[in-house]
């Protein structure tokens, strides 16, 4: 004789049944939004002016997801508060894949640690965003003026232990900044952080006399080293910049922890459906293997990256703990 199952046993088979259809609708009616998305133009909005480096590599991304997603991609610049402002501009619902940040590591790492502002009520940026695909690595060069004499890094390292040498950077707190912090720590020696609004002022601070060294991106110093103006020291990252390749690593040469270059990502709100982002990933990932987008990035001193969510989020993830303690030895806070 077979047992009648009781009461509380049957209402818990029946919730998990319906737990059960409620996750396959769900993902019937993600799939759904998947294969429809985009319904609307997708913004990819992006935290700096229009015109800078961030924007012009935002501007090749969007017309090339243009293209294969076809669809309208609207670039819209919102600079200001450490990309606070584009931010919660992004994470304004619903949730649906059609606002897009172009984010890199000073946005959602450095500014993530330093700021004490939430993104979003009760949210940081690490809990309020969804890394969809790290498109490029964006490595940083020490450089010097041509008759520096500082010859090379050791030099230059030498000459910080006996006196105090300045370097300029693109801006507090960003990642010129804290990379130099990391130098100074890892290689014993002081150096004065001078920060500027852009490379522009840095470098003609330099020029001038006014900064011993400049810490930028290889496309703000490329032109003057090529004329020979300047003298590029050191690149971060773990391999040579392809249009510097005479310029060593501070791997190579030593330097502890300056192989987590910068880098430039797409991020969508969490909560973006599943289908949705893998299909934005999957764009993602083809655009930055375009042999067209490689030579433009390469071209503006970038290192071209092809990544899957995954992949993103564990560099993501490695940026974070490896910025944290210096973002907070050095009391950098937004």
């Amino acid at each position: 004789m077979t047992a009648t199952p009781s009461r509380p046993l049957l209402l818990r088979r029946r919730r998990r049944a319906l737990g059960a259809l409620a996750a396959l609708a769900a993902c019937g009616s993600g799939l759904a939004r998947a294969a429809g998305w985009p319904q609307r133009p997708i913004n990819l909005v992006v935290p700096f002016a229009a015109g800078g480096g961030t924007d012009t590599v935002a501007r090749l991304i969007g017309q090339k997801l243009q293209a294969a997603l076809g669809g309208t991609v609207v670039i819209d610049n919102k600079p200001g508060a450490n990309g606070l402002i584009a931010a919660r501009a992004v994470l304004q619902p619903p949730a649906d894949g059609h606002m897009l940040m172009f984010g890199s590591n000073s946005t959602h790492v450095i500014a993530a640690l330093a700021s004490k502002q939430l993104v979003a009520p009760g949210k940081s940026m690490q809990e309020a965003f969804t890394i969809v695909s790290v498109m490029a690595n964006a490595p940083l060069v020490l450089a010097v003026r041509a008759d520096s004499p500082a010859r090379d890094l050791r030099a230059f390292l030498q000459q910080a232990k006996t006196g105090k040498l300045s370097y300029g950077s693109f801006g507090a707190g960003s990642s010129a900044h804290v990379m130099g912090e990391v130098l100074a720590e890892s290689a014993g020696v002081e150096l004065l952080h001078v920060p500027y609004k852009g490379s522009s002022p840095a470098v003609t601070d330099l020029m001038g006399g006014q900064v011993d060294a400049v810490f930028l991106t290889v496309a703000a110093v490329e032109a003057m080293v090529t004329a020979g103006s300047v003298r590029p020291l050191a690149v971060t990252g773990l391999r040579r910049v392809r249009s510097l390749p005479a310029v060593p690593t501070f791997e190579e040469l030593g330097v502890r922890d300056m192989g987590n270059a910068g880098w430039f990502a797409v991020f969508a709100p969490a909560g973006t459906p599943e289908p949705v982002v893998t299909r934005l990933a999957t764009a993602l990932q083809a655009i930055a293997g375009d042999a067209e987008v490689q030579a433009r990035m390469v071209a503006l001193g970038l290192e071209p990256v092809v990544s899957t969510p995954a992949q993103a989020l564990q560099t993501w993830r490695r940026s974070l703990a490896s910025a944290a303690p210096v973002v907070k030895k050095a009391n950098i806070v937004f």
